[in-house]
C-alpha cells in the first residue's frame, strides 16, 4: 500500500505494480491505493489518469519503449518498465504535462519506492522518447500486428473477435475501448422518483440525465465516487452498468415472481430484480463466498430491499432453500472482454487460462435449471465477448435439455451480428454500455 504524502506519479507507479503481480482489479486496487493517501482532489485525478492510461495503452506504449532502448532485445527490470510507461504515458498522450515534468517527476517515484539504482536508467530512456518522440510512427494497415500496437489488444484476442464477429465489428469494438466509459445508475423507486433524485443530486452539483430505456436507469456526471453522495448512502440509487439493466430487463420481472440469482455478488442484478418483483416478490441472491454475500446484504439494507434472501451457495451443487422459482439468472463468471473498457487490464489475460472456463459456465447453466418452474425462464449472461463462453454455451444447453426451448430476446436492442433469437450479444459500440451476452430459454410444461 502507497504511503501517506506520496506524490501521484508514485501512487500511480505503485498500483500499477500491484495489478501487474496480481493483486487484484484495477479499479479495486487505486481505490486502496488513494484511500487516506494525503492527495488533494487534483492530484488524485492525475494519479488516476495515469494508472488507467498506462494500462489501457500498455502495448502501444511498449512499441515507443522499444525504441529508445540501447539494447531492444533485453527486458527491463519490471519496476523501471512499469515507470517507463508512466513517464511515457504522460509524453505521449498528456499534452497539459511538461515533459521536462514527465520525467523529473517519474524519476522521483522510482526513488520514492526505493529503487534509486533504476534511476539512471529510467530517466535515459525517458528523456531518449523525448527526443524520438515525433521520428516515431505506429504501424499502419489492418493487419493483427498493426491493429495489436494501435489500440493495445493482444493479437491473440483481435484474432478472436474477428473469427467470432467478422472484421468491421471487431474494429468498431476496437474503437469502443479508447472511450471513456460513463457512470450509469438505477433509481430506486421506492425511496425516491427520478425527477426526485435528479433535483437532489443537482443541490449536490451533480448532474443526472435519465434514459428513455430501460425505466429508471441513468447517467451521473460530475460525480466522483459515487459512494460518497448522500443520496447513495440514503439508498436512493445504485450504481449498475447500462447493459447490466438490460440484462434485468431481458428476465422480464414481473410484481410478485420469485427469481433465484445463482451468482448474485456484488448485488446490482438482485437489487434491480427486487425493485420490480415488489414487495409481494423475492429474490433469492447466491454466490459461493460469504464476504460477498455480505456486500450483497449489505446493499440490500441501504436500498431497504427486504425482499431479498442472501446466502452462500456453489452455483454447481445444490442452493439451499429455492425449491422452484419463476425466473432464474444465471450471471455466470466468465473472462470479461466485455468490460475493458472499465477493467483495462482485462485485455491482457492469457486466452489458454480460460479454457475451462465453458465447462464451468455450463455446468452453473445446466444446475440453474433444476430450479426454474414449468413454463418459467431461465437467462445465461456474461459480460464477455467470446463465442466460446457465449453462444456455444447456450447451444450445448438446448441440445442436451429436451424440456427446455428457445426463449426470443428483444429487448429494443438492434442486433449487430447473426445469431438466434433466443441469444442477444450486447456490443459496446451499439447502444450498450459495455459487452455482455444473454440467452434464453423456457421450460416445457408438458
Amino acid at each position: 500500500m502507497p504511503k501517506p504524502h506520496q506524490t501521484a506519479r508514485a501512487v500511480a507507479l505503485q498500483a500499477l505494480i500491484q495489478v501487474e503481480q496480481g493483486f487484484g482489479y484495477s479499479n479495486i486496487v487505486l481505490d486502496h491505493s488513494l484511500e487516506d493517501i494525503g492527495l488533494n482532489r487534483r492530484d488524485k485525478a492525475l494519479a488516476a489518469a495515469i494508472f488507467y492510461g498506462v494500462l489501457e495503452k500498455r502495448l502501444t506504449l511498449d512499441y515507443y519503449i522499444v525504441r529508445c532502448l540501447s539494447s531492444p532485445g533485453r527486458k527491463p527490470d519490471p519496476m523501471a518498465l512499469e515507470a517507463i510507461r508512466c513517464g511515457a504515458y504522460q509524453i505521449l498522450y498528456m499534452d497539459r504535462v511538461p515533459d521536462s515534468a514527465a520525467v523529473n517527476e517519474t524519476v522521483q517515484a522510482v526513488k520514492s519506492a526505493g529503487r534509486a539504482q533504476l534511476a539512471g536508467f529510467v530517466n535515459g530512456v525517458l528523456r531518449g522518447l523525448v527526443r524520438k518522440k515525433g521520428q516515431i510512427e505506429l504501424p499502419g494497415g489492418d493487419s493483427l500486428k498493426a491493429l495489436s500496437v494501435r489500440f493495445s489488444v493482444p493479437e491473440d484476442l483481435i484474432k478472436l473477435w474477428t473469427e467470432g464477429y467478422g472484421r468491421r465489428a471487431t474494429v468498431q469494438i476496437l474503437d469502443s475501448l479508447s472511450e471513456k466509459p460513463e457512470l450509469f445508475i438505477r433509481v430506486n423507486r421506492a425511496r425516491c422518483t427520478a425527477e426526485e433524485l435528479e433535483a437532489s443530486l443537482k443541490e449536490s452539483g451533480v448532474k443526472m440525465c435519465s434514459l428513455q430505456h430501460p425505466q429508471y436507469a441513468a447517467v451521473l456526471e460530475n460525480c466522483g465516487a459515487p459512494q460518497g453522495l448522500e443520496q447513495f448512502k440514503k439508498g436512493m440509487f445504485h450504481v449498475q452498468d447500462l447493459s447490466a439493466q438490460l440484462v434485468c430487463r431481458a428476465l422480464d420481472p414481473r410484481p410478485g415472481e420469485t427469481i433465484c440469482d445463482c451468482c448474485a455478488a456484488p448485488g446490482g442484478k438482485a437489487f434491480t430484480l427486487a425493485q420490480e418483483v415488489g414487495t409481494e416478490g423475492r429474490i433469492y441472491a447466491f454466490d459461493l463466498h460469504e464476504k460477498r454475500v455480505g456486500l450483497i446484504k449489505e446493499g440490500a439494507a441501504r436500498l431497504g430491499l427486504d425482499n431479498i434472501y442472501a446466502r452462500v451457495g456453489d452455483a454447481t451443487d445444490v442452493l439451499e432453500g429455492v425449491i422452484q422459482a419463476d425466473k432464474v439468472l444465471c450471471d455466470v463468471p466468465c473472462s470479461g472482454f466485455g468490460v475493458i473498457k472499465r477493467k483495462p487490464e482485462i485485455r491482457y489475460k492469457n486466452l489458454e487460462s480460460l479454457q475451462d472456463l465453458p465447462k464451468l459456465q455450463y455446468n452453473i447453466l445446466q444446475n440453474a435449471s433444476r430450479y426454474v418452474r414449468p413454463g418459467g425462464l431461465l437467462l445465461y449472461s456474461t459480460c464477455t465477448l467470446n463465442p466460446a463462453e457465449n453462444s456455444a454455451v447456450a447451444k450445448r444447453f438446448l441440445q442436451e435439455n429436451n424440456g427446455f426451448e428457445p426463449m426470443t430476446i428483444d429487448i429494443g436492442l438492434r442486433r449487430v451480428i447473426e445469431e438466434p433469437e433466443n441469444m442477444l450479444t450486447m456490443m459496446p459500440f451499439a447502444e450498450a454500455s459495455d459487452g455482455f451476452f444473454v440467452a434464453g430459454f423456457r421450460k416445457k410444461t408438458g
